[in-house]
């Protein structure tokens, strides 16, 4: 091979790499501004929120349309745990404040989706026919990030995370949210590690 074909190429394939490694790690992030998000020294956890807009729910198991049905009582205690999440892996980099300001991160998360791996009580109340214990789901969540400085908005960031893992990937699946717990768990790293190296 020509030797400046071959360097042509090693250009290229280094092109290419770099510019795989420099990807989003979500699907979508619109920075507002051109400060650099690792410059924040300290960081507020905003209280988690859970909205699923006008998505239908699913009552029946082979309607895949929506979601299925997820009780007040469930949406509370995962946006609870997620903020825990949040609130851990920001912690480990960050100061973290109790309220917005001046030189502060605000992260405000909303949850869009919530997918158990294992059927809920709400799935039973609702009109599921040939639903049982044994049923068995890849669960996951959707994310929606508001990131701000006081009143102004830095930038805004969407992941889907609804399907996480596959039947193939040896987990047991026994928890009713083992799935979006790991998704949880991912996400906050994902977030966290985002913000202190951009």
């Amino acid at each position: 091979m020509h030797f400046l074909t071959r360097i042509l190429i090693l250009s290229l394939s280094a092109t290419t790499l770099a510019a795989a490694a420099f990807a989003g790690p979500f699907d979508t992030i619109n920075l507002e501004v051109e400060t650099p998000l690792s410059g924040y020294e300290k960081v507020y956890i905003a209280p988690v929120e859970v909205d699923f807009g006008d998505e239908p729910i699913r009552r029946n198991t082979r309607d895949l349309r929506g979601l299925r049905p997820v009780s007040e009582a469930d949406k509370t205690r995962k946006a609870k745990d997620l903020q825990e999440d949040l609130q851990r892996e920001f912690g480990k980099n960050f100061e973290l404040v109790e309220a917005p300001g001046d030189d502060v991160l605000t992260v405000k998360t909303t949850l869009t989706k919530l997918i158990s791996t294992r059927p809920t009580i709400a799935d039973f109340n609702s009109s599921n026919l040939g639903l049982d214990f044994r049923s068995v789901y890849l669960g996951g969540a959707s994310y929606e990030i508001t990131l701000r400085e006081g009143e102004q908005l830095v930038g805004t960031i969407e992941e889907n995370q609804t399907r996480v893992g596959s039947f193939n990937d040896g987990q047991p699946r026994v928890g009713i949210w083992q799935d979006t717990d790991r998704s949880f768990n991912r996400f906050s790293r994902q977030l966290a590690r985002y913000v202190k190296k951009n």
